[in-house]
């Protein structure tokens, strides 16, 4: 047991309010006698916990949403209720997560401290509870492996080099237009749906990450391909190239921010198991993913200015395990790539999806398969099995035809000119397309790729850096190999295009070249933030499936936790109490906090009102006036406003009631978004008052 953990217990319990410190008190010691030491009464506390009897009993009363919330606490680094909020979303309301945390609280087998660097509540298991209450843990009870009972019928699409390397060519012959918040605009939307039947949602954020990874440079037109970033991104493994691509389509990060991102995205993959997970379950793995370093341990303890940095993130919503709503989308993006694939439903009808086949390994080009076909109207089809690295070059003259198994292209006066503006020939054209085909080129195609060279040859438009010397250093500049290697073409006698992009720095050539020249050199006005690409490693099950939790649930039955309750209840209708106080002992023996009949007679409660229904308007208002004095929280069910006869519920605190004749208007403040509703007190059907 950690020394530290036990006086943050005491910490923690100590500077409770005092109404629900004594509310503790008397309800596991008994009735406070003055004079009181608090400290004395924590030590008490603790010993009540720690006698064998309490802690079995505590253990015994544990349910099954007990036990997944405490394995969620348990796994989770920081976790509080926002996060648990998020972490069950789809499983339990908010109302439910708060209840159950408060009730936790009240039973003592969790509490929550603030933390040191931030203004959050984080939660924690009780130290003295710990070791008892591993074994009840069940990683797979949070993430039930899912039993598939209709299988998908839906073909299983994966992002390939090809399709990539087909939007790409689309991009670089025709540009692509988009609109300010990055969405495909209609006319390109018409082309590329008839191009790439039924994939327009995975084209979007294919076009997404192309923008967020600076794979593409935006012009007066739309968007262009830069063809040297590309190239380095498709040196990458497959895996990691999606990965990323998957990370960006959803967002804009930092270059640590996106391997963070990306490599989540890749060890929850890797941990996803061979039955599947329901995206839910995903989800929840990707919370206890994020929560682990890449070593597959928990988070150790950190630095000071470490910490308070986390914190800042955390606050800005920039932590991947806190911001649910980033993870969501990132689910999208992976499915619509075909990292994540639909395996078919289960039972209740929902999908289940499992691992898509990627290559974790940079595919070799040292044999080049024969993959390519061209036929008399210049359709050339491309077969699956090259890389994106080798695709590049291949599709620099080629235009996407049809998106489907085999990949069609086309080469046309337009593909190829672009491919002349980036210094191909029709030789290296022609020498380019032998490597991958059995067959001879058509000669009708050599001819026409040749005429349009020279069509394309009679007039040049320049654009760039020219350098002129005078008559008597043309010799010079043109032997002197540290000009001679900037040279990209001869204009005319002393004049020269420099293979120098315009926005690049030219100091080097002048420093290198020997040249007087006289000026200033102006820098360019703005760099990529990403010189390179975050270098992950393969996906990995992280350590926490090796780990205390792991195991199946093993309080399958729920008899033993059901008989001590039914003794508990029989006890009590036989008590010679008085009405009110047999009412407030039966909430909380429903509640499992009476422990055994021992201490149902020792507890010492005060009898008060915590639940109202909608009839009672005078318990309403009573209920309401309480809490907002003693700034308790509370739950409130309401019909919905369209009049469907449907109810809804929320959880907050109630601020202010206003009393008018015959109806009161209450000022509630919603968690956790902290909006303020204003409600009639006469809609609401019924209320329950949150305790501690």
């Amino acid at each position: 047991m950690n020394n530290n953990e036990i006086e943050n217990w005491q910490e923690a319990i100590s500077s409770l309010p005092d109404k629900s410190f004594f509310n503790i008190m008397r309800l596991y010691l008994g009735e406070v006698k003055t004079p009181y030491n608090k400290l004395n009464l924590v030590s008490q506390l603790a010993s009540f916990i720690k006698q064998e009897k309490n802690t079995k009993a505590i253990l015994t009363l544990l349910n099954q949403t007990d036990v997944k919330i405490l394995t969620a606490i348990s796994l989770i680094s920081k976790v509080s209720k926002e996060t648990l909020i998020e972490f069950f979303k789809g499983s339990y309301s908010v109302g439910e997560i708060y209840s159950e945390v408060i009730n936790l609280k009240e039973r003592l087998v969790i509490y929550s401290r603030q933390d040191e660097y931030s203004d959050k509540e984080f939660l924690y298991i009780n130290p003295f509870l710990k070791d008892a209450i591993k074994p009840y843990l069940s990683l797979k009870l949070v993430l039930p492996e899912a039993a598939v009972t209709s299988f998908s019928t839906e073909d299983i699409f994966t992002l390939s080099p090809n399709f990539i390397a087909g939007f790409v060519s689309y991009i670089k012959v025709r540009g692509i237009a988009c609109k300010a918040d990055g969405t495909i605009k209609k006319n390109d939307i018409n082309r590329l749906e008839a191009i790439f039947p039924g994939r327009l949602n995975c084209l979007q954020f294919l076009m997404n990450g192309f923008i967020n990874l600076n794979l593409v440079k935006e012009n007066d037109k739309g968007f262009e391909i830069d063809a040297k970033r590309f190239d380095g991104f498709a040196a990458l493994a497959e895996n990691v190239q999606y990965a990323l691509l998957s990370a960006a389509s959803v967002s804009r990060f930092s270059k640590d921010g996106l391997k963070k991102e990306a490599q989540l995205l890749l060890d929850c993959i890797a941990s996803i198991p061979e039955t599947g997970f329901t995206r839910d379950s995903i989800l929840r793995l990707a919370f206890l993913v994020g929560s682990y370093t890449e070593d597959g341990n928990a988070f150790a303890k950190k630095g000071r200015f470490s910490q308070m940095l986390a914190a800042a993130r955390s606050e800005d919503g920039t932590d991947a395990v806190q911001n649910a709503d980033l993870l969501d989308r990132m689910i999208d993006s992976a499915i619509e790539f075909g990292l994540l694939v639909k395996l078919g439903n289960n039972e209740e009808g929902n999908g289940v999806y499992g691992r898509g086949q990627f290559n974790s390994v940079i595919s070799s080009t040292g044999s080049e398969p024969k993959v390519l076909n061209i036929d008399s109207t210049f359709t050339v089809s491309l077969m699956p099995g090259l890389s994106l690295k080798a695709l590049l070059p291949l599709t620099a003259f080629l235009i996407i035809k049809k998106c489907e198994v085999v990949t069609e292209f086309e080469i046309t006066r337009q593909s190829a000119s672009a491919s002349f503006d980036n210094d191909w020939t029709p030789e290296l054209i022609f020498e380019e397309m032998e490597k991958y085909t059995y067959y001879q080129l058509p000669q009708n195609l050599k001819i026409n790729i040749t005429e349009w060279y020279n069509s394309y040859s009679s007039a040049t438009l320049y654009h760039g850096y020219v350098l002129k010397v005078t008559e008597g250093n043309i010799t010079f500049a043109e032997n002197n190999p540290k000009i001679k290697k900037y040279i990209k073409e001869k204009l005319a006698e002393g004049i020269y295009l420099l293979n120098i992009p315009v926005d690049a720095n030219i100091s080097s050539f002048i420093n290198e070249s020997g040249l007087d020249f006289l000026g200033n050199v102006k820098e360019p006005a703005f760099a990529s933030e990403y010189t390179t690409f975050p270098v992950l490693r393969n996906g990995q099950s992280l350590s926490l499936f090796n780990t205390a939790g792991s195991q199946d649930y093993v309080k399958t039955s729920t008899s033993a936790a059901d008989e001590l309750l039914k003794l508990l209840q029989n006890s009590l209708a036989e008590a010679d109490l008085d009405l009110n106080k047999k009412e407030s002992l039966e909430h909380r023996i429903a509640n499992r906090m009476i422990l055994s009949e021992e201490h149902m007679y020792k507890a010492s409660i005060k009898t008060e009102i915590l639940e109202a229904d909608g009839m009672d308007f005078a318990g309403k208002v009573h209920l309401i006036d309480a809490t907002i004095k003693d700034k308790e929280m509370m739950e409130i069910q309401m019909p919905e406003a369209n009049g469907s006869g449907k109810f809804f519920t929320m959880v907050g605190y109630p601020l202010i009631l206003a009393k008018q004749p015959g109806e009161a208007v209450l000022r509630f403040q919603v968690e956790p978004t902290k909006e303020i509703a204003t409600i009639l007190v006469g809609r609401i059907t019924h209320l329950r008052r949150l305790r501690f």
